[in-house]
Order: C-alpha cells, then sequence, then structure tokens
C-alpha cells in the first residue's frame, strides 16, 4: 500500500535537526514513505512494525495527533545509539549504555589567592616571582577539570583580570608560567602556577611598592594565552588532551498490547435476527474495540515516555540483578530475563536538576529569561547558533504569557509591541496546523521564545483542580523547554504474533465447528533518552492564576 502525503492513514515525519536551532517552528515535517524507512535502515530493528501498528490505529479512527506524531518520529534505532556493533544489546540486563562526547570549556579559571613565591630572588627564581592559586571557573558553564596544572605549561602567558576592592580600578595584567604544580584541596581541583611580570629583574627593581602591587593580584579571572618560544628553542610540553567520553545508562521497558476475540462474538454482531439494541448497547463492532484500544495504548505509552520511573530501588545497573526476574513459562528454573521500568525525560531531568518547582507562585519571566540564556548557551556547544527555544504549555498560561509580554514590551521599549512579538503563529504540514504558537523576542538575551499550545497538557491542566481531584490546579500546570533534538526513544526491538485456539487439540476432536479465539499480541521493547540534560529545562507547579511578572521599567537617559 503506498503512503501519499496528507493520507490520514500514515503517520507524519518530523525531523528536529540541530543545526537549524533545535525547534519545531523549523522543522522539516513530511509524510513517512517506504523508502524513508530504507533510507534510514530502521528495518533492522523493527521500526517498520511501529510504522504498521500505528498505521493500523489511523484505519481503526484512532484520531491523528500531532504530539504522536512528534512521538513517533522521534524514535530511532538503539543500533545508531549503543555501544554494541551489532545493535542487539544484552541478552538478560534490561538497559542499555550509549556512549556520549562533551563538550569541554577551559578558557576561563578563577585565581582565589596569590602570594610571594617563597623561592623569589634565589634559584634561578626571579625576585618579581609571585605564586597563583586557580580553581576551575565557577559559571553555569564550567567543566568540570582535573588536574589543572595540565592547563598551564611552562613558557605560556596569562591574564589577569580583576580590579582593587577599596579603589575599584580595574587591571589586566600579563604573567609568563614559570612553573605549575598541583594543589587539589580536598575535592577541590587546584593549581599553583610560579609567575613573572613582563619586567626585567632591573625594571622590577626600579618599580615602586603601588605599581609592584599590581602584579602582585590575590584574586579574579585568569584566560590562559599562547606562548612565546623560538624554533631554535627546547619546548616539549604537552597540551592536556580530555577523555570527553561518558556513559549513560537509559533502562528498557516492554510494552505490550493485546487484541482478542472469538468466532461467536463474530457470529451475534453479524446475525441478523440479533437485536439492534443488542448490537449497538452490549456489543462493540470489532474496529471500535480496537480503536479504543489504540487510543488507550497510545495515551498510556506517551505518558510513560513523558514521566515514567523507575521499577523500584534496585534499579541500578549494579543492582539490576535483583529486580523482578523472567522466567521461561514451561521451565521455571530458566532465569530469561530482569525486569525494568523506562525513567521518563520528565524524570530524567529531575535527577539532573533540571525540573524547577516554582511551589505555586505565578511564573517569574524575569527568571524564565535568564534560564533561557542558559538553555541557548548549552545548546550552541554543539548546534551552531540557536536563536530560538520552543515551550511546550496549556492555553491558559500561554494566554497569560501573552497578556504581560504585551505590557512589558510597551512599557520597556515604549514603541510597538508587534515589533518584538508576533501572535497566532502556526506550524503547518499539508495545509493542516500542527500546532499554534506565539513568538517573543528577548533582545537582551538574543533569543526568542515560541510558546507552543498543545491539547495534552490542555488535557492535563483540566484535571487539576480541587472539585475533581483535591488538588491545588498549580500541580498541573507546567512549562516544557525540551529540546526535540535531544530528546529520543530508543527503540530496542518490537515483536508481534497471532494465535488462535488449537483446533487439534484433543478437546475439539469430536466438534465440527469450534468456537475459537484469536489473539493478536504485540510488543515494544523501548527506552526514554535525554543525552543533555543541560539543553533542557522543566517548570512545573506554576500558579493556574495570575498574569507571570516581569521587570519592565526601562533605562532612562539622563537630560
Amino acid at each position: 500500500m503506498a503512503v501519499y502525503p496528507g493520507n490520514n492513514c500514515a503517520p507524519r515525519l518530523i525531523s528536529v535537526d540541530d543545526s537549524c536551532g533545535c525547534t519545531l517552528t523549523r522543522a522539516s515535517i513530511q509524510a513517512f514513505t517506504p523508502e524513508l524507512f530504507e533510507e534510514q535502515g530502521f528495518k533492522e530493528v523493527g521500526m517498520d512494525r511501529v510504522i504498521g501498528q500505528m498505521k493500523e490505529a489511523r484505519m481503526a479512527g484512532v484520531a491523528e495527533r500531532s504530539l504522536t506524531d512528534l512521538f513517533l518520529s522521534r524514535t530511532v534505532p538503539l543500533k545508531t545509539q549503543s555501544l554494541f556493533q551489532s545493535g542487539s544489546r544484552s541478552v538478560i540486563a534490561p538497559f542499555v549504555m550509549v556512549p556520549q562526547r562533551s563538550v569541554v570549556n577551559a578558557n576561563w579559571f578563577n585565581l582565589v589567592d596569590g602570594e610571594v613565591d617563597p623561592n623569589a630572588g634565589s634559584g634561578g627564581i626571579p625576585a618579581s616571582a609571585w605564586d597563583l592559586i586557580v580553581e576551575n571557573e565557577g559559571s553555569q558553564f564550567a567543566s568540570p577539570l582535573v588536574n589543572l596544572e595540565k592547563y598551564f605549561l611552562p613558557g605560556r602567558y596569562i591574564l589577569v583580570i580583576y580590579k582593587n576592592a577599596i579603589t575599584n580600578v580595574g587591571y589586566t595584567v600579563q604573567f609568563l608560567i614559570l612553573a605549575s604544580s598541583n594543589a587539589d584541596s580536598g575535592p577541590t581541583s587546584r593549581a599553583r602556577l610560579i609567575v613573572q611580570p613582563p619586567y626585567t629583574p632591573a625594571g622590577w627593581a626600579a618599580l615602586s611598592a603601588p605599581e609592584k602591587a599590581v602584579y602582585q593580584p590575590t584574586h579574579g579571572v585568569i584566560i590562559p594565552l599562547a606562548n612565546s618560544v623560538s624554533n631554535y628553542e627546547a619546548w616539549c610540553h604537552n597540551d592536556a588532551s580530555e577523555n570527553t567520553l561518558k556513559l549513560l545508562v537509559y533502562w528498557l521497558q516492554t510494552m505490550r498490547k493485546t487484541f482478542c476475540y472469538n468466532d461467536e462474538y463474530l457470529k451475534a454482531l453479524t446475525a441478523p435476527l440479533t437485536s439492534d439494541f443488542f448490537k449497538k448497547f452490549r456489543t462493540l463492532d470489532l474496529a471500535r474495540q480496537r480503536k479504543r484500544q489504540e487510543q488507550l495504548a497510545e495515551r498510556t505509552k506517551y505518558n510513560t515516555i513523558f514521566y515514567g520511573q523507575r521499577i523500584n530501588e534496585k534499579q541500578t545497573p549494579t543492582t539490576y540483578t535483583d529486580l523482578p526476574q523472567v522466567m521461561d513459562p514451561a521451565n521455571p528454573n530458566c532465569l530469561l530475563e530482569y525486569k525494568a521500568n523506562t525513567e521518563g525525560w520528565y524524570t530524567q531531568l529531575k535527577n539532573c536538576g533540571r525540573v524547577i518547582d516554582n511551589q505555586g507562585a505565578v511564573l517569574d519571566m524575569d527568571v524564565l529569561k535568564s534560564m533561557l540564556y542558559t538553555i541557548r548557551r548549552n545548546r550552541e556547544t554543539d548546534s551552531g547558533n540557536v536563536t530560538e527555544i520552543d515551550g511546550m504549555t496549556d492555553r491558559f498560561l500561554a494566554d497569560s504569557i501573552l497578556t504581560v509580554m504585551i505590557q512589558y514590551y510597551q512599557k520597556k521599549y515604549g514603541m510597538q509591541y508587534t515589533r518584538f512579538f508576533q501572535s497566532n503563529q502556526a506550524i503547518k504540514f499539508d495545509g493542516q496546523i500542527l500546532w499554534n504558537y506565539n513568538r517573543y523576542e528577548f533582545p537582551d538575551e538574543g533569543l526568542a521564545l515560541n510558546v507552543i499550545v498543545d491539547t495534552y497538557f490542555d488535557d492535563r491542566q483540566a484535571v487539576f483542580n480541587a472539585a475533581n481531584s483535591g488538588i491545588d490546579a498549580s500541580r498541573g500546570k507546567e512549562l516544557w523547554l525540551l529540546d526535540w533534538s535531544d530528546a529520543k526513544i530508543g527503540l530496542a526491538g518490537t515483536a508481534s504474533a497471532a494465535r488462535q485456539t488449537n483446533i487439534l487439540d484433543n478437546l475439539f476432536n469430536c466438534v465440527i465447528t469450534p468456537n475459537v479465539n484469536h489473539y493478536q499480541l504485540s510488543s515494544e521493547t523501548l527506552a526514554a533518552m535525554i543525552e543533555v540534560p543541560n539543553r533542557h529545562a522543566i517548570i512545573e507547579n506554576i500558579a493556574a492564576t495570575g498574569c507571570p511578572t516581569i521587570t519592565g521599567a526601562p533605562c532612562l537617559v539622563n537630560s
């Protein structure tokens, strides 16, 4: 059966590419085609079965949802992600390990102390020698470096940028590194540098005490510079070379579906003498049964990808053998595998401190702006220039953001807000609207926020209220700043089987027309995957009523 764009039975592929900003508003959306499956090699891991099951659900009447198609298109074969060249996983362990290459920031360091070198003026050490104690810089973009002395090779130069704590005068001074050594203090990585200011012994001796003090900093920021070594000089120091590869552990969960019916049920549905009341109100035709079952299975699957949690406290790589065991039905002494649950995107981000509990307060847009800038910087480490970030939420929070942002632009910039704001934007495919969103520009952060509304979050918000659940409505209100180019669903395998009553069994030897039971069984084994948590954030527990807050006072021009 051919697949054509616009065919309601064909799922859509939503390609979110790093190079175009990791945002749905710039995504390339196209229909699935058989050629597309073959090009991506999905058949080897059963992706064709996933597509086939989705098409069956569509043909049975399950409504097409943009979020479902987005989840489907983020499904990737684990053979392209895991360590195993064959693409297979452990026969018995319920997890896979995926390698990740990190980006290292080694351009800035903190100066935490300084003193006169104890050997200054003797043993070949110049009288101007000064000792510096260096640590990792403490910003949110810092890498946890070790062996800092390897980043300060003898013969290199450094800049120290600081200011006088009393006069507030700023200084930028250069030093030559004479030697470096390890000075770790417990878990804190440190290096001790012996440095020399840019003066000859005679020039240093001619300086006054205040002039020398400029080259005796005890705090500030250090920037490494290049060395200055002639080709006729000996210099054979190796730069630091970090092993930035680490292993990420993802847990696999097998999700099963069963569709069962028997011949007598079909006869009752089609019998001409069965009353219409019985047919319409006491039974469901198989297509409607299949539709409803697919709806429930689809929703629970994606709820699991969003929010799934471990099966119990033993779900760790070192204690997985204490997890529930799966035994051979025919041989209870034969262990086949261990069961586990996949940890959803929310759970993985929460474990990494990327879920912010707003504690029922209104959304603080100033905090959100700062968070967006941090996310932008983290995404740009391997995605080029990122100028847009998506935020998915419900329609009520989206409307309150719209209300406050219009006032913010008018107050801060004193001009038409439409310069920084675009409302009622739409992401479309084949003339059909997938999502509606509003776009807000933040010139200070150099980016735009696309607030996308999806009915999944509307439905979630609707059930969180005291009248229904006894829970404050704020608990259900969330803003997902998800990087869809990084969030994946790793598919380890699929399986399906058609079974029926064994009509050759002795029970039916004397039966002319057996009542045969039919079973359609299917399963997917998958893992929710977040590779770089710092590319994402979730704000939850946002006040259900009240407008967000934002500082909009403009800078005033002195007359």
